[in-house]
């Protein structure tokens, strides 16, 4: 089973700032790890809202909207693709995470195949 965990942003990140190198080395060892028990697909960073864009429809019609985007909890600044056994495993590595960057939020959904 493949999941997609999808790390939010948080008002630093999305203004433009780095992140705090303590959180990086952290989040970095846990890939690592991720890497070498071989769940590991890919994990990649996003940059802030004011370098994308929505399509929206409203009235039917689609629209671009360029960013930045308002609702930062909305947002995510990375995401990772892991193969693993079970949900319950996909949360145990999100947990992972968690522990690197306390207060962080991590989606977790399974990929369609």
């Amino acid at each position: 089973m493949r999941y997609m965990l999808l790390h939010k942003t948080n008002d630093k990140l999305e203004a433009g700032l780095p992140p705090d190198p303590d959180i990086l080395a952290r989040a970095d060892a846990v890939l690592e790890e991720m890497r070498q028990a071989g769940v590991l697909l890919t994990a990649e960073g996003l940059m802030p809202s004011a370098r994308g864009a929505r399509i929206a429809f409203p009235n039917g019609a689609p629209r671009v909207i360029d960013g930045p985007f308002t609702e930062t909890k909305e947002l995510v600044a990375g995401v990772s693709i892991i193969r693993v056994t079970s949900k319950d495993e996909a949360v145990r590595w999100a947990l992972r995470f968690a522990e690197a960057d306390p207060g962080t939020e991590i989606d977790i959904f399974e990929i369609a195949d």
